[in-house]
Parts: C-alpha cells; structure tokens; sequence
C-alpha cells in the first residue's frame, strides 16, 4: 500500500467504520489527508479528498487477506455479513471449479465484480468473474459498495460492485509462499507468487510483472463421516443411510411393481431403505485446481496531459468435478429368454411381453459402476489485455480513456458417459446360428451388455457403451470508455464540487459448442445440452455530480448532495434504458454524520440468458403424487391420474427413493431486463469523547421488478397440484403441461423450466459495525507499547421475499432465516464477522469469530427431519511475525475448534450439508511467508 494513500485511507476508517482490520493501524492514522491529495474510491468517478460518500463501503487490506489464511480471495470475500456465500472449491454438483461472489444474495451475475474500477474476465456466458482469475497477491485492497451502481457502472450491479484495488507504481520484488492442510491430513493447498516491479525515468514510468501458481488437492466426501453415506430421511424423525434408487444392480419397474436384480440373474424385491445406491463416497468434498496467472501492467507519463498505461493478464484454471458413475434410466426393450436371466426371470418377462415377439418393455434404473466414475475436466484459459491514456485537459479538467478486450476459453473434458441408442441396442439380444447370445443389430461392433445384476457387464461391453465428450465454450467482451472529470468545478464555500461524464460502449458474445453426442441427446451420465451462440452490444452515456452544499455553520458541520445518470441503448429487446442515484450526507456536528442514497438500476439479460440451449437438470423437487397424500386427497388423486399417473402407482414411491426430478432449463430470447429501486439510510458516530471508537448502521431496501430466473419445478409442481395447505386444489392447472410423465413408471421427466421475467423480489436489513482500540503500556520483542482492537460487523437480514411465478402470488416465499428446496443456500437473519486482534511491535495476533444465526426450512409442504438448522459459530486463529524489513512469516488456524457442518437428509444442498456455507473439512492449518528487497 502505498504511505500516502495509506494515512488517507486509515484516517478515515473511523469515521466510515469500514472494514479494515484494526491492526493495519498505526499510532499517527487520526491525521487527516494534507494538502490537496484526492483519491478515487469504488461507486464514483470524480476524485474526493476523503472516502466518505453516500453509500456504505467496506474495505478489506491485504494484510487481512494474508491472515486470513486462504490463498484465493474467494474465502475472505464471502466471510463479509453482505454475502451470501455462493459457488465454492466445495461446489461439486452443482460446481464446475469455480468461485464466485454474491452480494445481499441477490445471485452472483447481480454483483459487478471490477478490477481497479474496469471490468474484469467473465468465466462463462452469465457474464460472471470467477474470483479464482483475481491475482491475490497483487490485491493492494478491496472495496465493496453495496447498493444498485448501474448508473455508475452499468448493467450487472444491481447489488453492488466488489472492487479489487490492485498494488500501484511497485518497485522491487516481493516473493509469498502459502500452505494450507487439513487437521485430516489432506486437501493440501500450495501457493505461490512472485511480484517484480521497476519505477524509471525518474518516477514518470512504472513496470510490474507478477506470476502465481496454486495446486490445491481434492478430497472426496469418503474422507469425512459426515459425508461419506448419502442421508436421507427415516421418516420417523431421524435419519438413515440413503441414496438414489438407480443402483448397480438394476432396479426394475414392471405392471407397477418395483424390482431388483441379484448377480446370477434372479429377481428380489426392491426396497428403497435398503437397496438404493450411495453414491456420495465417489463426490469431490473439495475441487482440485492447478492455475497459472500471469499479469503485467506498465505506465508512462509523458507530461501532465499524456500518460499512457496498458495491462495484461493471461490465466490457466484447470479443476476437475467428480460424481457418482453414470445413472442410466429409461424404457427399454429386454430379451425375454436372455441366458443372462434366470429361468424365474424369464418366465416374468415373458408374461409381460403381450405382442409375442420376444421382448418386453420395462423401465430398469442402472448405475453404470462398470464404466467409471463421471469425471469432468475443465480448463479454463483466459487473457485479457487493456491500454489506455490519461491526463490533464485544461485547468481541473481530465480525461481517462481506455479499451479493454477479454476472452475465456473452456474445454470440458467428460470421462464415464454412456450412450443411450448403444445400452438400447446391446440390451436387445437373440441367438445366433451357433446358440450364442448376440445384438440383434450387430452394427458398430455391438457386444451384448449384461445389466442383470452388480458388476456383471463386461469390458467389451463397458468399452462398446462409453462416451468420452469434448465440450468448448467461449466468452468474449469489449469495452472501451471515455471519461472526462473536474473535481474542482466550483466551490460554493463547503468545498469544490466534481463532475464525470463520458461514453462506454460494451460488446458481449458467448457460444457453447457441445459434443455432438451431448447435443443430440445421446448421452447419458452428465445433463445432455444444446449449444449457443449469441451476443449483444450496449452504448451508454454516463454523467455523475458531487456538490459540498454547506459546510461549517451551525448544525450543519457539512452537507453534501451526490448524483448520477446514465442512459443506455442495448441491441436486444431492452432497447433504451436509464438509471440514476441521488444521495445526501449530512453532519450536524463532527461526531455524528447522517447518509442516504436512492438508486434505480438496470440489469439486462446476460447471453446465458438470452440464449442458451435447453439442456437437462435435476433439481431436488417431490412429486406429491407419489406420497400418501394422493390416496388421502380426492382432489390430489383426481389431479394425480389426469395428469398420466396411472392408478395403481398412486400414491407409492414410484421415484425408488430418488429425491431429483429431471428437467429441462435453457434460456429465452423474449427477456426484458430486470429494474430494481434501492435506498438507504445510515448513520455513522465517531464520538470525540472517545476517539479510538465509531460506529456504523445502514438500513438497505430493494426491490427488484422482472427478476430473470427460473421458477423452479419445485414451484411448478405446487403451481399443478396445489398444496397440503391450499387442500391440493390447483394454483393454475395450465403448468401442469410443463411436467410430462413417463407413460409406464408415471414419473414426470422433462419438467420444463425455462428462464423467464419472475414475480420480482425483495429485500431488506441492516449493516452495522462497530470498532474500537485501546492502547496498551507494554509491547514486545523491544516495543513499549502495543493496542488491543475490537471488530463486530454484520448483517440483521429483516425481509427476503421472491415470487417465482409472476401469476401466483400464493407462491411467494419469504427467505429470510430459511433454507431449502425454494431459497437454496440459508438466508441467516443475523451474520456476524467480528475481530480482536493485538498489535505490538512486529507482532500481530488475531482472532476472528464468523457468526450465523439459526435458519428454518422453506418447503411448508413437507415435514423433513431437519426442520432447523441451529446457530453456527466458527473460530480462526492467526499470527503474524515482521522478522525484519524484509522478511515476514504468519502461521494460524481455521476452524480452531473443529466444528462440523449441520447434517441434514433430503432438504440438503449436496454432501448432506450446505458445504459452501458451512465448513465441511474440519479444523485446518496454514504457514506463509514473504520476502520483499
């Protein structure tokens, strides 16, 4: 960090009470900014003499960033109260090795996610930043500015921006190494970076280069006992052993009646609490990564009115997701005299087949062990290159202009695939002249395919059904703006007012070239999907004003206006649009300071959106009609068999135990954008009686219109079939014809859930955070003294209310302090992230406390065994040691009591938990060291 900027930033932590940690602190921060030095901070363009703005702002050092003790930024980010902790390193399915960021919990394509205030990669076609491409050890500080931010930096910040500040006019060269290991001995994470940076022709020129290298290990849910069975409810209030009624043994469904087969062939009766499938010792608890990151960025400032600048980044991410070996289900055709079956189970079959030509039709569910795990390998390679110019217009006036080009390419890699028409053609058999059993159709090489029975299919017929896919994404995005500034426009006696305007124009392109099996629907194992190609573009005018009304009078010691515009003109259906911001701080005297702001922002349908193909899901959901409630709701039952159920599957658990019901999600090209109104009130109290204490509090409301999501089959399933507490009379008997229904098992497959303009959300609570440090007489290792600093910041989340179909109110669901199948990850009402941390001398020590308040399932129609799930407190402890001027070291602890993650049965994420919220690995150690010449 830079010492100017620092002494500006620390001087103003106690009046913002922002979130930089109290040991970065030093005895002399109080001073305030000299001279005429102005810097810019995240939510404005014009450049202040203080940070203080209309908005609440947080900060997190770098310093915190190291003790935290987590190499990729993901994890310190999502700790902040603001978030809701969103894709993770413990996000397998659903995952994809990627971390990301979620303000408020509005999703993650709602927070814009910046790199020194520009637009950064996106990973995918949602136009989402995959924090794990975020160079950490570059990161000079963080900013978060929560509130709508569209109409300072456009479509994507409805929640608000997070803001990586990264390290300015280095020179000289700096070297970390991180290690972080599990109290069990694994999920070991190595990291590495090396920072090289030279200042010349006197100061007016700057190059840095930075490099940085991770190797994080997996670890499979087999090595927790938490995680190692799949959990499923017992229906007495407990919980057992569970798992998926697609098993490698074969389940057969026939005339209604739910079978199982044995390994010479024979059948027995299926039980669903004894026979399903746990698949959970083969899942990833932790993603294994490998990524390469190299960045460089360089100045050069000719005179007052040219400096040129231009930056570079180039990043590899390669992660692997593992899942359970393919589930394959379906209607097939079977050989009723096959020499793989028992006589028994010939003499069945044959009963069944009513058209005499040697087969019969069943729905068998068989987990494909023979072939494999499901693997996926993802590399994601990314650059992302800028140049630019800046300088002095005339007088105040400046301008800043730059353009930036970014593009991501993924290659999926898919291992233990099987191919649909093959499993099909290898299972329809018959004799050949020698009386051996062949494919009827030998084509392709077919060999016959022995799913009668755990581990009985053969290599050759493994081989024969296999698929390897090979799947390419690519992202690209173009911006290029021009910024004209003043921040001395005039002065009407509190201080000189400021002004931005200029121009962006944004272009966004993605496409998704899946194999050609996957495409056709052919592939069973991982969700069969369409491609996509498709983009937009946006030109926008943007405008911004800060004007110091009244300053130093009575009952006003200040009182300043803010205010921003911009109009902006998409080439798809959203056509023209505009947001702006409005906000006022006042101070009635120096100790205490009122703020508010009023944003309407913007959000256009991201090209995932907009345009990806239909591709399968399989979303936890219960199909009522198969529950007791069928048999014991005429309405229910009369609903049931209209809808195809037949009637001797009523009410039975015709899913074999299965939770999951397939579906069908892709994007829709008729999508408006989404406009939220947010505004905010706070105060912030830095007391002269007591100098080393502020405090904070900031009360937020959005409320978001045309929310883009999909409703959720879930939802669709209450939308057809009512609910216990509507007595099962249908919302709107119309969705009924989005849940298709398989004609023989009466389950539904394909339930259609495309993405649409939903009922809208909203969103309410307070921000608070309170800092105080006492000096201490004594220190350490030649200190005299020292200084005990106290941190509490968090979130009361009072309202969260999401209506997921635009026509049924009914629906709506209110998230706050609830968890589950319609909120997803929990909604705590009260997060936490509090902070001692003692400074002496070169030592800093600190314990952090990470608090979230107990929470309640959502699905009022189901009564599950964890209905609630209690308060969660986690504890991390670190010390830091500054050896000398160039050499630190810091060791610590995460989860220093070994806490471990609530386990739940049927309304859980994956790994019987919410693992992204939760920690699932138990207590863990990390060293760091740092050299720096």
């Amino acid at each position: 960090m830079r010492p100017s900027f620092q002494r500006r930033l620390l001087a103003s932590t106690l009046l913002l009470g922002l979130s930089t940690p109290a040991f970065a602190q030093t005895a002399d921060n109080a001073d305030a900014p000299a001279g005429d030095e102005t810097i810019v901070v995240t939510g404005s363009r014009i450049a202040r003499p203080d940070l203080q703005q209309a908005s609440p702002i947080s900060i997190v050092s770098s310093q915190e960033l190291k003790l935290s003790g987590k190499p990729n930024v993901e994890a310190i980010i999502n700790d902040l109260p603001q978030l809701i902790p969103s894709t993770t390193a413990a996000s397998n399915n659903p995952g994809g090795g990627v971390s990301t960021a979620d303000l408020r919990g509005l999703g993650a394509q709602r927070t814009l996610v910046l790199v020194d205030g520009r637009r950064y990669v996106s990973y995918d076609s949602n136009q989402v930043v995959d924090l794990n491409t975020v160079p950490a050890g570059l990161i000079d500080h963080v900013e978060v500015v929560s509130g709508g931010r569209s109409a300072v930096y456009g479509s994507d910040a409805i929640a608000g921006v997070i803001n990586f500040v990264l390290k300015k006019n280095f020179s000289g060269v700096e070297a970390n190494a991180n290690y972080r290991l599990n109290e069990a001995g694994d999920g070991g994470t190595f990291n590495t970076n090396l920072l090289l940076g030279q200042n010349f022709a006197g100061g007016r020129g700057n190059i840095t280069f930075y490099a940085d290298y991770i190797k994080r290990d997996g670890v499979d849910q087999s090595a927790r006992s938490y995680t190692k069975q799949t959990y499923t409810d017992d229906g007495e209030g407990g919980l057992a052993a569970g798992g998926s009624g697609t098993i490698p043994a074969t389940r057969m469904a026939l005339n209604n009646t739910q079978y199982k087969f044995n390994q010479d062939g024979s059948l027995s009766s299926y039980n669903s609490a004894t026979d399903a499938y746990n698949y959970a010792p083969s899942n990833y608890l932790q993603v294994p990564q490998k990524r390469i990151l190299l960045s460089a960025q360089a100045h050069f400032d000719f005179n007052d009115h040219l400096t040129l600048y231009a930056e570079g980044q180039f990043i590899r991410n390669k992660v692997r997701n593992k899942l359970a070996p393919t589930p394959f289900t379906g209607t097939v055709e079977l050989d009723t005299d096959s020499s793989f079956l028992s006589s028994d189970a010939q003499a069945l079959l044959a009963a069944a087949d009513t058209d005499g030509d040697g087969y019969t039709s069943a729905n068998v569910y068989r987990r494909m062990t023979e072939v494999g795990d499901r693997i996926s390998d993802v590399t994601n390679t990314a650059f992302r290159t800028m140049i630019g110019a800046k300088g002095q217009i005339s007088g105040d006036w400046n301008y800043d202009a730059y353009y930036t080009y970014a593009r991501t390419r993924q290659v999926e890699k898919q291992y233990g695939n099987v191919s649909r028409s093959r499993v099909e053609q290898a299972l329809k058999t018959t004799y050949d002249a020698d009386g051996n059993l062949v494919c009827s159709d030998t084509s392709n090489g077919c060999v016959p395919l022995n799913i009668f029975g755990e581990g009985n299919i053969s290599d050759e017929a493994a081989d024969f059904i296999s698929i390897t896919t090979r799947n390419v994404s690519i992202i690209t995005e173009q911006v290029a703006n021009v910024a004209i500034t003043n921040s001395n426009l005039f002065d009407l006696g509190a201080g000189p007012a400021g002004i931005a305007f200029g121009f962006e124009y944004r272009n966004e392109h993605g496409s998704y070239n899946p194999d050609e099996a996957l495409e056709s629907g052919d592939v069973v194992g991982f969700n069969a999907g369409d491609g996509l190609s498709g983009g937009y573009n946006v030109k926008e005018f943007f405008s911004e004003i800060s004007v110091p009304l009244l300053a130093d009078m009575p009952l006003v010691h200040k009182l300043d206006f803010n205010g921003a515009y911009r109009f902006s003109h998409y080439s798809t259906a959203t056509k023209n649009v505009s947001t702006f911001s409005a906000g006022l701080i006042y101070a009635p005297v120096k100790d205490i300071t009122f703020r508010g702001q009023y944003s309407r922002a913007v959000r256009a349908p991201s090209v995932s959106e907009l345009y990806s193909g239909q591709s399968q899901d399989y979303p936890t959901a219960t199909d009522p009609c198969a529950t007791s409630a069928a048999t014991t709701s005429s309405t229910l039952s009369a609903s049931c068999l209209a809808s195809g159920v037949s009637s001797s599957a009523l009410g039975t658990d015709f899913y074999g135990g299965s939770s999951q019901i397939e579906s069908v999600t892709g994007g829709n090209p008729d999508l408006r954008e989404e406009t939220s109104n947010t505004w905010g009130v706070g105060v912030i109290l830095q007391p002269s009686f007591a100098p080393r204490l502020s405090l904070t509090v900031d009360y937020y409301n959005t409320k978001i219109d045309n929310y883009i999501s999909t409703a959720g089959t879930a939802n669709i399933i209450r939308a057809c079939y009512g609910d216990e507490a509507n007595g099962w009379t249908p919302y709107d008997s119309s969705y009924c014809s989005l849940l298709p229904r398989n004609s023989t098992s009466s389950e539904i497959e394909g339930a259609v859930n495309l993405q649409s303009n939903t009922g809208g959300l909203k969103t309410s609570g307070i921000d608070f955070e309170l800092n105080y440090s006492v000096p201490l007489n004594f220190g350490v290792f030649g200190a005299k003294s020292g200084k005990l600093a106290f941190r509490v910041a968090g979130t009361r989340l009072i309202a969260f209310d999401l209506n997921p179909v635009a026509a049924i109110s009914a629906l709506n669901q209110n998230c706050a302090g609830k968890f589950g199948v319609n909120c997803g990850d929990p909604y705590s009402k009260l997060r936490l992230n509090n902070r001692i941390t003692w400074t002496s001398g070169p030592i800093t020590l600190g314990l952090t406390h990470r608090y979230l308040s107990s929470v309640r399932d959502d699905d009022d129609t189901t009564t599950y065994t964890v209905e609630k799930i209690k308060a969660y407190n986690l504890f991390d402890l670190a010390l830091q040691v500054q050896a000398t001027d160039n050499f630190s070291w810091s060791i610590g602890m995460n989860n220093a009591f070994n806490k471990k993650p609530p386990i739940l049965g049927d309304n859980q994420q994956q790994s019987n938990t919410y693992p992204s919220t939760y920690d699932v690995y138990g207590r863990a150690f990390f060293v760091n060291a740092g050299v720096k010449f």
